[in-house]
């Protein structure tokens, strides 16, 4: 990848050069900075207020009482789990957390539930059924409000930040039933 990108930063300087349009390069070089910089600062404002208030829901217990609310259906879901209850946990914490739209918070948990289901795994270089149905909700997750999305919208002025949330929630449920269906009856079609 590496040598894809090299090349087509070579091909671009090459072009510029052949139709004496160095300044074009100069420009981009000096201004690329200030737009990155302008682009990038909003999204880390509003990433680290949702992780605090992240930190606060899970201090306060809401993560944990959101948690448990989810325990009887992911143990349906996840069968083979259904004695773990920390993997479950760190599942349902993934989920929530995927679901008010930080999917970079989500990561630490999510990364833990696959090391506990791995513990699950007899064999241990293959994925597992719920190594699988946990990478299609993941994949596909309902998300309820879409931070980093609300916040790029934001920082292109936007007249209605939220104005697609109805559709996002619609699209999110679609794709993860329709996900969930395929796993399972391509699970029980084995």
């Amino acid at each position: 990848m590496n040598l894809i990108w090299l090349l087509l930063i070579l091909l671009a300087l090459s072009y510029c050069l052949v139709t004496n349009q160095v300044e074009a390069v100069n420009t981009v070089l000096l201004e690329v900075g200030k737009e990155t910089f302008d682009f990038v600062i909003p999204l880390l404002c509003a990433m680290a207020f949702w992780n605090g208030i992240l930190y606060v829901a899970k201090e306060a217990g809401i993560l944990h009482f959101l948690g448990q609310m989810f325990h009887p259906f992911l143990k349906r879901l996840f069968p083979d789990l259904r004695e773990d209850k920390e993997t479950l946990g760190l599942i349902a914490t993934n989920i929530v957390v995927n679901m008010v739209g930080l999917g970079s918070a989500a990561t630490p948990a999510g990364l833990k539930a696959m090391e506990g289901m791995q513990k699950h795994n007899p064999n241990k270089d293959t994925a597992s059924r719920s190594m699988i149905t946990f990478l299609v909700l993941n994949t596909a997750g309902v998300t309820l409000f879409s931070t980093t999305l609300i916040a790029l919208r934001a920082s292109f002025h936007s007249q209605n930040v939220t104005g697609f949330m109805p559709y996002a929630i619609l699209a999110t449920t679609f794709a993860s039933l329709i996900g969930l269906l395929v796993d399972r009856w391509w699970n029980y079609r084995k």
